[in-house]
C-alpha cells in the first residue's frame, strides 16, 4: 500500500497534469505492480494529515527488531483540497496499486501549470484552483527524517519549469555513529524532464560516483500535439519503445537497457454508441459489443551488456480480476526466472440502516416477502425497493458501502509464494502480508539424540508476516 506521502505526490502530478505513464521508467510499472508487490515487516503504524490544502504531515511507527519510525513534511503550492485525503475516503484502488491501465498520450497543458504569466494570454481559459497561486509555478517540497539514530534525511523538490519540463532534486543524508565524528554521508540525484506527449526525454546526474544518464520513450502514432480531425476514432493501442544509458567516469561504469511496451487503451474496451455504429442489418448486431473484451499490457526489455531478457504479459480479466506473468533469461548464465501472479478485488453489498425508529424487522421481513430471492450480483436493490423504503417504509435508507478490499498473490519458479491482503476496517486502511516458501540453512544442533544431522541441512517454509495500519485525516 502506498504511503500518505506518496498519494499526495500522485495527487500533485495529476493536479498539475503530468502523465507519470510517459516515462521509460513507468515502461514495465504494471507488471511490477502486480508482481514486485512488498509484504509489511512486523507491525507499522502510519497516522497522517492534510492539515490544509497546501501542507499535509505523517508519522510512523514501526517494531522491526528495534522501535523505529519517521516524520515527513510535505508542502504544495498546489492546492490539494479536490482530493480526499482521509482514510474511510480515499479510493483503495489509488493506494494499491495493481493493473494501470495506460492513457493514449496528450499534450501538456499550458494553462494549469504557467499561473499567471506575464503577457496574460494563457489565462482565459484556467481553472479557478490556476488562481490560488499566483506568481508561482508548481513546486512541491517533502522532506522524511527517520529515527532513531544513525538518522536519515530524505528529502525532494519538485518544480515545473514550463508545460513541457519539469526538475526533481531528491537528497538522501545519513549521520554517522552518535560517538562518530564523521560528516554525514549525502547524496544529491537531479533530474530534469521534458515531456512532450509524443515523446519524453529524463536527463539525471548523481553525486553518487559522479553518475550521468538519459532514459528516453517514444510513443508511435499521431502527435498529440497536433489538431484532432473531425470525426476520426479514438486510438485503441499505444506503441511506445525506449532506452536508457548510464556512465560515470569516476568509476568507468556503463550501463544501458532498451524496451517495447504495448498495451490496450480505454477506448478499445468502451461499448461504441449506437449513433456511431454502422446503420447496416450485419453491424446492428454489433452495436453493443466492445471492440476488445479484456485490457492487457506487453512488455519486452533486453540489457545488452549483462545478457538479460524479460518478456511480461498482463491482462485484466475483469474489473476485479487480473493476472499478470513475466518470464526472465540471460543468454550468459543460462539462468531464467518465471514469476506469476494475480489480484483479486472485492467490494462489500449495500446495506439497509435503520433510523431508530424501531420497526426495521417489518421492513425487512415486507422486503423479503416481495423480493424473496435476490441475485447476488445485483449492487444496488430494485428501484421498486428503494421506493418502498422512501416512501411506506418510514425513515430506513439504503446505503452504498464502498468498502473495497483487494488480495494479492505471488509465486515465482522455486515455489516462493507472496501473500498480501489490504482494505479497510472501519475507517483504518489494513495491509497485511506473508511470505511462504523453502530456506535452506545450517542445522545448529549435533547428533546429540534429538534427531538431528550435525552440519545438515533444515527447510524452513516460513518467511515472514506483517500488518501495517493507516490512518489520515
Amino acid at each position: 500500500m502506498l504511503d500518505f506521502m506518496d498519494y499526495i505526490q500522485l495527487a500533485f502530478a495529476e493536479a498539475t497534469n503530468w502523465n507519470r505513464d510517459n516515462s521509460y521508467s513507468s515502461l514495465t510499472a504494471t507488471a511490477q505492480s502486480l508482481l514486485d508487490f512488498s509484504t509489511p515487516e512486523r507491525l507499522r503504524v502510519h497516522l497522517s494529515s492534510l492539515s490544509t490544502p497546501h501542507f499535509a504531515t505523517s508519522y510512523t511507527l514501526g517494531t522491526v527488531g528495534l522501535i523505529d519510525g519517521s516524520v515527513s513534511y510535505l508542502f504544495s503550492t498546489v492546492p490539494l483540497d479536490s482530493f480526499p485525503s482521509r482514510s474511510a475516503l480515499i479510493p483503495l484502488r489509488k493506494l494499491s496499486p495493481g493493473y494501470r491501465q495506460v492513457q493514449a498520450p496528450i499534450a501538456p497543458i499550458a494553462e494549469t501549470i504557467l499561473i499567471n504569466d506575464d503577457n496574460n494570454d494563457n489565462l482565459n481559459d484556467a481553472s479557478p484552483s490556476a488562481y490560488n497561486s499566483i506568481g508561482k509555478k508548481a513546486t512541491l517540497f517533502h522532506a522524511t527524517l527517520h529515527l532513531p539514530p544513525p538518522t536519515t534525511l530524505n528529502a525532494l523538490f519538485l518544480r515545473r519549469l514550463s508545460p513541457t519540463m519539469q526538475l526533481s532534486l531528491a537528497v538522501c543524508s545519513t549521520r554517522g555513529p552518535p560517538l562518530s565524528k564523521s560528516a554525514p554521508q549525502a547524496s544529491l540525484l537531479a533530474q530534469l524532464s521534458h515531456n512532450t506527449g509524443k515523446y519524453n526525454n529524463e536527463y539525471l546526474f548523481s553525486t553518487d560516483n559522479a553518475l550521468f544518464g538519459w532514459r528516453g520513450l517514444w510513443n508511435f502514432g499521431p502527435d498529440p500535439r497536433d489538431p484532432v480531425p473531425s470525426g476520426s476514432s479514438p486510438r485503441l493501442s499505444l506503441l511506445s519503445a525506449g532506452a536508457e544509458a548510464y556512465y560515470s567516469p569516476v568509476s568507468s561504469l556503463i550501463g544501458m537497457s532498451t524496451g517495447l511496451r504495448f498495451s490496450t487503451l480505454p477506448a478499445a474496451t468502451d461499448v461504441p454508441s449506437s449513433s456511431s455504429a454502422p446503420s447496416t442489418s450485419t453491424g446492428s448486431a454489433n452495436v453493443n459489443t466492445p471492440i476488445s473484451t479484456f485490457p492487457y499490457t506487453l512488455t519486452l526489455t533486453l540489457t545488452p551488456l549483462t545478457g538479460s531478457l524479460s518478456t511480461t504479459y498482463s491482462l485484466r480479466a475483469s474489473p476485479n480480476l487480473a493476472f499478470s506473468s513475466r518470464f526472465g533469461f540471460n543468454v550468459y548464465s543460462w539462468e531464467s526466472e518465471m514469476v506469476a501472479g494475480c489480484e483479486l478485488w472485492r467490494k462489500s453489498k449495500p446495506r439497509y440502516r435503520d433510523d431508530g425508529d424501531g420497526v426495521e424487522w417489518a421492513k425487512r421481513k415486507i422486503r423479503e416477502s416481495l423480493f424473496p430471492h435476490p441475485h447476488p450480483s445485483t449492487a444496488t436493490p430494485p428501484d421498486d425497493l428503494k421506493d418502498l423504503v422512501g416512501r411506506g417504509l418510514g425513515k430506513g435508507k439504503v446505503e452504498e458501502e464502498d468498502n473495497e478490499s483487494v488480495l494479492k498473490i505471488r509465486v515465482d519458479q522455486s515455489w516462493n509464494v507472496r501473500l498480501l491482503w489490504e482494505g479497510r476496517v472501519k475507517e483504518l486502511l489494513v495491509s497485511a502480508g506473508v511470505g511462504l516458501g523453502p530456506s535452506s540453512f545450517s542445522s545448529s544442533y549435533a547428533s546429540d539424540g534429538g534427531g538431528g544431522e550435525s552440519g545438515g541441512l533444515r527447510k524452513s517454509y516460513w518467511r515472514g508476516v506483517g500488518v501495517s495500519v493507516s490512518y489520515s485525516s
